[in-house]
């Protein structure tokens, strides 16, 4: 088990490293496309109405693009005050891998929708930019499933960790920052 969970640690770290460039890079994009438009609307009276469509596009791509590096650091919300007193014993880290198991199952359900979702937006065109909303929804299934494999490291490492506690760094220990599953 150590060599799968070492194994998705490296994917991890490879894919969400590209998706936060990616995210980044439409930030940039973005905020050059706003600045645009309104120079265009403001000074020179005149607008593009595909600017803020495409913002809005670029802007959910990047939230779900940046959502896996997020889950894989722990920055999601915790409530750490509940878990504090009885951290690192064993009814937390099995409170732990069940509210992974959790986060795991409904992440695969998402992968899911979120091809459905693709599968309703073929039919459907953006009204400005005229794209296929497909195209939009992409992300959808891409981010869940870069999150699930993120999140299944993390269910690996916490059985890991029920046998043999000290053998491999906790998810936290590698990023500096907490759990990303507590209540």
């Amino acid at each position: 088990m150590p060599k799968l969970i070492a194994l998705l640690d490296r994917l991890n770290g490879i894919t969400t490293r590209w998706a936060g460039h990616v995210a980044t890079l439409l930030l940039a994009a973005m905020l050059g496309i706003m600045v645009t438009h309104v120079f265009f609307r403001y000074v020179l009276n005149d607008s593009f109405g595909w600017t803020e469509e495409l913002a809005r596009y670029m802007m959910v791509w990047m939230a779900f693009l940046f959502f896996p590096a997020a889950h894989r650091q722990g920055l999601n919300a915790s409530l750490e005050i509940a878990t504090n007193w009885f951290r690192d014993s064993l009814p937390w880290r099995l409170l732990q891998l069940l509210l992974e198991l959790c986060i795991l199952a409904v992440l695969l359900w998402c992968i899911k929708l979120g091809f459905e979702r693709i599968e309703r937006g073929a039919t459907t065109v953006s009204l400005s930019l005229g794209i296929s909303m497909a195209q939009v929804y992409y992300v959808l299934p891409l981010s869940f499933t870069l999150t699930a494999l993120s999140s299944l490291e993390r269910v690996l490492r916490l059985s890991h960790g029920l046998f043999f506690p000290h053998a491999l760094p906790d998810a936290q220990d590698r990023s500096g920052t907490g759990s990303n599953a507590e209540v």
